[in-house]
């Protein structure tokens, strides 16, 4: 019998969305996105697994295109907040999401104030860099701990970046040097793609891009951190 592997393409490409949605926990979908809104690790374990819980991938998979695409917060441009998450729950067209977000936060403690009003219409304007949103994510067996700056985070389905310091082990401050990272959640590799050399002020005074190297995730050390706070 002869097969016809090409016809199978076109359904499979269609379901390259959906599949790469169930590499690891439900959850792994929208963590990053709460850590992004305010929440610290713990805070947004504890969300993102009762999301997971409560809802389908599909709508857990478009709630997170929504957050992911708000840049500045509605109702304090500086940062966002779990104020304008909540938000963007109320505006999906399934309202299983803000039903949802609303138990997830009371079964974890989060509180949050519930916008009964629209956010404030604001001139248009180019959004302004917001400050960098430092959040420790623990240390390494070695005593070597690692931070995230949350304001960075983007993700695409099973892949993540965002930038991240390191801390030396007994160092009163951590390192002047900052790294963005990709991580691959499906396939547990980080890739290093730039550094960034900051003064004391924070100005960056050197910057240097990588070729592409993505590497395994090794257990006990920072770069394991750092993929399982994206990426569970």
């Amino acid at each position: 019998m002869r097969l016809y592997p090409l016809l199978l393409l076109p359904g499979l490409t269609a379901c390259v969305g959906q599949l790469r949605d169930f590499v690891g926990p439900p959850s792994s979908i929208v963590s990053p996105q709460l850590i992004r809104y305010g929440l610290d690790m713990t805070q947004a374990r504890c969300v993102g697994e009762r999301l997971g819980e409560t809802l389908r991938p599909k709508p857990l998979r478009l709630f997170t295109r929504a957050a992911s695409s708000v840049r500045q917060g509605y109702y304090d441009p500086s940062r966002l907040t779990m104020r304008d998450l909540t938000w963007v729950a109320t505006t999906m067209r399934n309202s299983e999401v803000s039903v949802a977000l609303a138990r997830a936060n009371a079964a974890c403690g989060v509180a949050v104030t519930v916008p009964r009003d629209p956010p404030p219409v604001v001139a248009v304007a180019a959004p302004a860099p917001r400050p960098a949103t430092w959040l420790n994510l623990g240390a390494a067996p070695s005593g070597q701990s690692i931070a995230i700056d949350a304001s960075t985070i983007e993700q695409e389905g099973a892949l993540r970046s965002a930038w991240f310091r390191l801390t030396s082990p007994g160092a009163a401050a951590p390192s002047a040097d900052t790294y963005l990272l990709h991580i691959d959640c499906g396939h547990r590799t980080i890739n290093s793609k730039t550094r960034q050399r900051h003064d004391a002020a924070g100005a960056v005074t050197d910057t240097v891009d990588y070729p592409d190297n993505p590497l395994a995730v090794e257990g006990g050390t920072v770069m394991e951190i750092a993929f399982l706070s994206l990426c569970t």
